[in-house]
């Protein structure tokens, strides 16, 4: 069971270093020559914030301890910054009027925050989770593709390709769907 951002019955309360960690699992660069996607730096969270003209006190060293939890009670305008950051760079900015799920999320201080805004934090962190789940366990990410099915003959050809696939595992045949190696 995931932790809770707010202080709920003896659940430890998720802390500022995890929202950000967590923004830092699930925001990642595009992919490299080798087609691999990896976290931006602190530096670079850094920059873009200063560039943003949110975060001219941010500073990679400063980040680095807000992960660790060294610092953790960063003001609003660094909270701020550090999402705008993360926005900008995965190009997810909301509009105009509309307001930010990240700047929510990461500047929720479940201390000071109503119970409705811890809720929208909890709930926003559970689905970044399972997003970061999705991306790096494709078992997880199949299985939620699954959930998206509704067609009635959809779902029968599924139990059908997976009934043979046990039938094959359980006879010590390879799946068809494999690639061999070599």
């Amino acid at each position: 069971m995931p932790e809770r951002i707010g202080p709920t019955g003896g659940v430890r309360v998720l802390q500022f270093a995890d929202r950000l960690n967590l923004l830092f699992r699930a925001f990642l660069k595009p992919p490299n020559a080798a087609g691999r996607r990896e976290e931006w730096s602190n530096g670079d969270i850094a920059r873009v914030a200063s560039e943003l003209g949110g975060g001219p006190g941010l500073t990679r060293q400063y980040l680095r301890m807000l992960r660790t939890g060294e610092r953790d009670k960063p003001s609003l305008d660094t909270a701020y910054a550090i999402a705008r950051a993360f926005e900008h760079l995965s190009r997810t900015e909301s509009a105009p009027g509309q307001a930010s799920a990240v700047i929510a999320y990461l500047a929720t201080d479940p201390t000071r925050a109503s119970s409705a805004e811890v809720a929208q934090a909890e709930q926003i962190h559970d689905q970044l989770t399972r997003a970061v789940d999705m991306r790096d366990n494709p078992l997880i990410g199949l299985v939620a593709r699954l959930g998206n099915l509704q067609d009635p003959e959809s779902l029968d050809s599924v139990r059908t390709l997976v009934e043979r696939l046990e039938e094959q595992e359980r006879a010590g045949r390879r799946s068809p769907f494999r690639r061999r190696r070599g």
